[in-house]
């Protein structure tokens, strides 16, 4: 039995622990605490809470005299939460346990993960009905319950050594301490500000609720979370929960509607009446624009969805420690009577990560990953723009699944034989190949991949070239010249020619040569016959471009959507509600930072003058058709690598083309070229093998000669 030095006993108030020690089982002291208590880093700590647990000593720096610094689930295990006194003793020569039957908290295990799961859990220490959490093998966080330890009378717990037998039962914890999920604060990344805030508006509440008592002023009982899918918000509300050791109610938005006349208020009214009774709770409402959208336009169920989730939410004062959090990617269409005052009085947004945030979230899924000493997580943080929570959660599942079959091959991983899942080692080349394979969830609509081109695969446009590397890629590199002049990325240009002229590539290749996100949009796409929805849709792509930033705002047929409103009829009062709301987005310069905006037209006398000032699209570049001298250049680089007859004369044969011919058209001529090329060699070698394939010059002068029959000119005249 462990023998308690009771004459060590020391009261200490229960602190954060750091994020990067979570997970651990760790005890972390100031080293003047630690020698009071006539211990030594590395000793067992049995801790007196509402329970008995352990956990193993540490020491750091950073650590405040009279503190004892905890992770969540040791604190749940102790039933100690943030400012509690906490009493701790030293465990003398502390048992190491033979035998340990875990059961876990949340869905049970899926096959047989014992032998993975035993050597994660080696040095960790633990009493009967404890919590462990710790990194997955297969990504995320597992949490475990000990149901039963053997020797049974090691009431202060033991250590789990290389000869104790871990049991997985094959069911859930039948008594939890908590049911609030696996996830704390400690496994959120790039979301500090954002928890900070929560820390406030409802962990400072569930925690001192006597502060408010004496302030005379009910606290905050309302939150609401809005940002882009994936960013943590459901995450958010359960770590909520687990730090606060609040009981957690959640609900997704569809599972409240349906069902008979009175069935979804009547399941609004059970859900907080629950959250109620098992006070500090906190309610996790998802999707809440689907059960609280405006009243101006929703149904008549919804109206009364709303009304009586407006009622629930008037009674937080007579609920007590009820915190509720409701999460939505559509922030403009709740109900404005949602959050007011007194409702959901603090609006928080989950913002896209920037690259420090996608690191400290690659830090967290790797916690449990056997990662490869050539994997760099900052590389892949720079790779990963764009990225939120979910995708990188996505990517480290991919990674896992490139590595399987890199290791073992497909079709012995098809095979019911066993395999040593040990051998698994993710590496750079998986890490990467699995970037390859993921569309996050910012980029699936306008979003356009952009080939590895740059300006120097564009022959002429050299006013365009200048223009587009002053607005983009001077500012980036040297940002703090720009900043200190009170320059950003934000001004406008417009690309102005006729069709074919390479305005897109000119685009496409100022981001790609910036290193930003190149997102795309024909003005036609944003138009909509229902009134508000192409307004919704400038202020939507204007707000994706932001939190992609820096990124290059690619607008092609720019004069369908920026009209001028004096050509505008009275029938089309709605083309110019469009104009003005794309204007007041295109002047919220500020809030724009990191964002340049391209737009493209072959009809410029058909732009509404507004937009043509300095602040908007101030630049405005002729894209014009290339010289003659030029096509020979454009030529060559559209017939690209393939291989060509050493006779091949291309001057001659580029002689023959007719004046007045784009980019575009030239680019056809290669591609007819190639077609003869292809057609030539079929009639020698009917087989159809690549054997000897190359471009005669023959090929050239046919499909030069095809384009003197005038269409090329006749084309160009019309514009």
């Amino acid at each position: 039995m462990s023998r308690v030095i009771a004459r060590y006993d020391q009261v200490l108030t229960v602190a954060n622990l750091p994020d990067q020690l979570a997970h651990k089982g760790l005890v972390v002291f100031h080293e003047q605490d630690l020698q009071e208590l006539g211990a030594s880093p590395g000793d067992e700590i049995l801790l007196k809470g509402g329970r008995k647990t352990t956990g193993v000593a540490r020491v750091s720096p950073s650590a405040n005299p009279g503190f004892i610094y905890l992770d969540a689930t040791t604190r749940l295990n102790a039933s100690a939460r943030t400012g509690d006194s906490l009493e701790a003793e030293l465990i003398e020569k502390p048992k190491t346990l033979d035998r340990v039957f875990f059961a876990p908290v949340g869905d049970e295990l899926e096959g047989d993960m014992q032998d993975l799961i035993g050597p994660s859990l080696l040095g960790r220490t633990l009493c009967r009905g404890d919590h462990i959490t710790f990194p997955s093998p297969s990504g995320g966080i597992l949490e475990l319950q000990a149901e039963k330890v053997r020797p049974i009378m090691l009431r202060n717990g033991g250590v789990i050594g290389p000869g104790t037998q871990i049991e997985l039962l094959g069911r859930r914890a039948r008594r939890p301490l908590l049911e609030t999920g696996d996830v704390s604060f400690a496994d959120i990344g790039g979301l500090d500000e954002v928890i900070e805030q929560i820390q406030e508006v409802a962990v400072v509440p569930l925690l001192h609720p006597e502060i408010f008592l004496r302030g005379g002023k009910p606290p905050i009982r309302g939150v609401l979370l809005h940002g882009e899918p994936g960013t943590g918000k459901s995450l958010l509300a359960r770590a909520l929960a687990r730090e606060t050791q609040a009981t957690f109610h959640s609900i997704s938005a569809p599972e409240i509607i349906g069902g008979c006349v009175g069935a979804s208020e009547a399941t609004l009214r059970e859900l907080f009446s629950e959250a109620k009774q098992d006070a500090p709770s906190v309610v996790f409402i998802d999707e809440i624009d689907a059960i609280a959208p405006d009243r101006q336009t929703g149904t008549e169920m919804t109206k009364r969805l709303v009304s009586q989730l407006l009622t629930l939410l008037d009674g937080m004062e007579e609920r007590g420690q009820v915190v509720v959090i409701g999460a939505t990617n559509r922030l403009g269409d709740i109900d404005p009577a949602v959050n007011r005052s007194g409702r959901f009085e603090r609006v928080i947004e989950c913002p896209v990560p920037d690259n420090d945030g996608r690191l400290e979230i690659l830090e967290i899924h790797a916690r449990g990953m056997p990662m490869g000493q050539d994997v760099d997580l900052e590389e892949l943080a720079e790779l990963t723009v764009g990225f939120v929570g979910a995708d990188i959660d996505h990517l480290c599942r991919e990674g896992v699944y490139r590595a399987a079959n890199r290791t073992f091959g497909f079709d012995r991983l098809l095979d019911v034989d066993e395999i040593d899942a040990t051998e698994l080692e993710i590496l750079k080349d998986d890490l990467v190949e699995a970037v390859g394979r993921i569309r996050p969830s910012l980029k699936r609509r306008h979003h356009v991949e952009v080939e590895n081109v740059g300006f120097e695969s564009i022959i002429g446009q050299d006013e365009a070239k200048t223009v587009l590397q002053e607005k983009l890629l001077l500012p980036l590199q040297f940002p703090e010249i720009h900043a200190a002049a009170g320059l950003s990325i934000g001004s406008g240009v417009l690309l102005h020619g006729p069709p074919g002229t390479g305005k897109t590539a000119l685009a496409r290749a100022a981001a790609n040569v910036a290193g930003a996100q190149f997102l795309s949009v024909k003005g036609p796409e944003l138009m909509s016959m229902w009134v508000g929805e192409s307004e919704r849709a400038v202020r939507t792509i204007m707000d994706k471009a932001r939190k992609m930033a820096p990124c290059v705002l690619f607008f092609d047929e720019f004069d369908s959507l920026g009209s001028d409103r004096n050509g505008i009829g009275a029938g089309h009062a709605s083309k110019r509600d469009v104009v003005n709301q794309l204007l007041a987005e295109i002047d919220g310069i500020d809030s724009r930072d990191g964002v340049l905006i391209i737009a493209a037209t072959n009809q410029k006398g058909l732009i509404d003058p507004a937009f043509l000032r300095q602040g908007r699209l101030g630049s405005h570049i002729e894209v014009s058709l290339p010289e003659r001298d030029e096509y020979e250049a454009i030529l060559d680089l559209h017939l690209g690598d393939v291989e060509r007859s050493e006779d091949i004369d291309l001057s001659s044969s580029v002689a023959r083309m007719p004046d007045g011919m784009s980019g575009a058209d030239i680019a056809g001529v290669a591609i007819r070229v190639k077609e003869n090329a292809v057609k030539r060699h079929l009639e020698a070698d009917p087989e159809g093998g690549a054997g000897g394939f190359k471009l005669e010059q023959a090929d050239i002068e046919v499909a030069c000669e095809e384009t003197r029959g005038g269409e090329v000119a006749a084309a160009n005249d019309v514009f």
